[in-house]
């Protein structure tokens, strides 16, 4: 699944979508559509030789020979059927089911390769609700919908044929006619009801379908609110269970949950009364009282009369629920719709095509009067998470970025992994501008340890090697070792076996960040981005962490978001910013002399007052 740039159309349409499954399995497709075909033509042949059969034995009066003929036929037409329905429905049920998991494979893999801009816009209450439940209901759509529907439609046909070559037996195109100006018309009552009356019973249908439509669309949306409760009570256990708010969470899905209820039931009252279902039963009452009539005026035997009657009947049988069918299909189309919207999704981040590999990452990095914005709008106007930013960090430095909530720190840091692109300006490494160079390029040689650590329901060894599959259990115990969080790894029940609790729930704040800075150490990479990456431990664990990661920074770019006084003291380049702005850069020392704004943000940290009174004292530099 290619990333949708530019405008590109993935899927050209619901229906495309719909009919992927069967363009990408021609070969399966095409026998399970024939074997639908034959098992219907089966359908009819019962009813003829049942209508034989009595021919038969009204006109012997006696068992004979033929009459046996035309009832071992009916049997083995009948089992023929039923072999070849069975057959034919586990073609067509494996067509559909290989469409499933292929579709929610795709569906999984453009999530992959969308950006961040398309996890912002779209949240992940939709995109479960879309994977799980829209991507099923088309399915649903294809098998029995489809298949039903299809079947329905070639009853209709053959029925026709052998109805319409009744109206011509000998007798019958007279038996009702039209006089109109002289001349004599006669009526071909079979054709007529099946011509006429059918595509009647087909805008009907399809009339409904359109109706209930939107009944369909606003359940599939509503199942997204369903899931937003849900996932938001499960991730958020320990909040509701603190605040002792079960009640108010039982009561919210209770009110959404009412909602789907109601929406099920108005769709259940529209198929309770429906139209199409009574012009099929018309059809075939005119349909038999014309028979009758034909019997009566002796023109059709009671054999033929049996066959019009099985006829008729297998037909109301197949299509008595194609209205429901075509329902269905038309709700499948609404969920591909759904699904289609996301995977034609356009892009903002391009993938360029020709790959740079000759990229120096220990270069300069040069933000080049670069401005981004999430999308957001505040009062019309569109937020700037960073605006008109021009900055050079000297390759191999080690910088201290510094501001408020809100500065756009953490957007610096996203920037420099690509996770987005800038709205405007260049960010160049090497010389390189960076939408040049492809995201896995980047991210394979850019790490970050993030503020909010988000840790994986797997094992510790796992979670060290995220970004690295490849790496051996000695170079994950080495990174956990330098991160210093060997110590209790090894302390828990199955050392770096033990699996970990959802969201890392099992550890602590300070466990789950060392984990975080052991998954970028075994990345090795050339440009280290943190986050805050010490603010969850102990003042002990701070300086065995600063320990390691002075050897991890050494001889590579560090960026570094903090609010440590040490950090920004050893910097050798602080930043700091303020709504999204540059607002001064240089060294601590420079700017604590320089910078009125930094020496305020400065003497507002933890420990600063009593730092600059010792400098005062000594009147030296702090």
């Amino acid at each position: 699944m290619a990333r949708n740039n530019g405008g590109e159309t993935i899927r050209k349409s619901p229906w495309r979508y719909m009919l992927s499954g069967m363009t990408r399995n021609k070969a399966i497709a095409s026998i399970g559509l024939f074997l639908v075909m034959i098992s219907t033509i089966l359908t009819v042949f019962p009813s003829v030789f049942i209508g034989l059969a009595v021919t038969e034995i009204l006109t012997t009066a006696t068992l004979t020979a033929q009459f046996t003929y035309y009832v071992w036929l009916i049997v083995i037409f009948a089992l023929a059927y039923m072999g070849l329905y069975f057959v034919g429905g586990y073609v067509w049920a494996t067509l559909t089911l290989r469409w499933e998991r292929d579709a929610r494979q795709d569906f999984f893999e453009a999530l992959q390769v969308y950006s961040m801009t398309f996890h912002d816009e779209f949240d992940s209450k939709r995109l479960l609700s879309v994977a799980m439940q829209d991507i099923f209901w088309v399915r649903f759509s294809l098998n029995p919908a489809m298949r039903n529907i299809a079947t329905g439609l070639s009853s209709f046909f053959i029925t026709s044929i052998l109805l319409i070559q009744i109206d011509f037996l000998p007798g019958l195109n007279s038996l009702i006619t039209l006089q109109l100006s002289g001349f004599t018309f006669p009526i071909y009552g079979f054709s007529i009801i099946m011509i006429v009356g059918f595509p009647i019973y087909l805008f009907f249908s399809y009339r409904y379908a359109n109706t209930i439509e939107p009944v369909r669309r606003k359940r599939a949306e509503n199942m997204e609110s369903l899931t937003a409760v849900t996932q938001g009570v499960f991730q958020g256990i320990e909040v509701v269970r603190a605040f002792d708010a079960e009640d108010i969470e039982v009561k919210k899905f209770h009110e959404v949950s009412k909602i789907q209820e109601e929406l099920t039931a108005k769709e259940g009252k529209l198929s309770a009364f429906y139209l199409p279902a009574l012009i099929l039963a018309g059809m075939t009452t005119i349909a038999l009282a014309y028979a009758g009539y034909a019997v009566i005026n002796g023109i059709l035997d009671p054999g033929q009369m049996i066959t019009i009657l099985g006829l008729l009947t297998s037909l109301q049988g197949l299509n008595f629920q194609f209205p429901a069918m075509l329902l269905m299909l038309r709700g499948g189309y609404v969920n591909a719709q759904r699904v289609v919207e996301l995977l034609n999704w356009n892009d903002p981040m391009f993938e360029p095509e020709d790959e740079v590999f000759n990229v120096n990452w220990t270069n300069d990095i040069i933000f080049d009067n670069v401005s981004f914005k999430y999308g957001r709008e505040e009062n019309g106007n569109p937020h700037y998470a960073l605006r008109d930013l021009s900055i050079t960090i000297p390759g191999g430095s080690r910088v201290a970025l510094i501001g408020g909530p809100g500065a756009g720190k953490s957007t610096f840091l996203k920037l420099l992994l690509r996770l987005y692109d800038p709205t405007s300006g260049e960010i160049r490494v090497g010389g390189v501008n960076l939408r040049n160079i492809s995201t896995k390029a980047v991210r394979d040689v850019v790490g970050l340890v993030e503020q909010d650590i988000f840790l994986f329901r797997m094992t510790v060894r796992d979670n060290i090697a995220f970004g690295r599959s490849d790496a051996s259990y000695d170079e994950i115990v080495k990174a956990a070792r330098r991160a210093q969080a060997d110590e209790f790894i090894v302390q828990l029940p199955d050392g770096y076996d033990t699996m970990i609790g959802e969201r890392g729930m099992t550890l602590s704040g300070g466990q789950r960040q060392r984990l975080a800075i052991a998954r970028a150490i075994i990345q090795d990479p050339k440009i280290l981005l943190l986050d805050d990456s010490v603010s969850a431990v102990d003042a002990q664990t701070e300086y065995l962490m600063r320990k390691a990661l002075d050897e991890v920074m050494r001889d590579r770019t560090s960026i570094t978001v903090t609010q440590r006084l040490r950090t920004l003291m050893e910097a050798d380049i602080v930043i700091i910013l303020d709504k999204g702005g540059l607002i001064a850069t240089g060294t601590h020392d420079e700017l604590l002399r320089d910078s009125e704004q930094y020496r305020r943000v400065f003497e507002r940290l933890p420990g600063a007052q009593e730092l600059l009174a010792t400098v005062s004292q000594s009147g030296g530099a702090p």
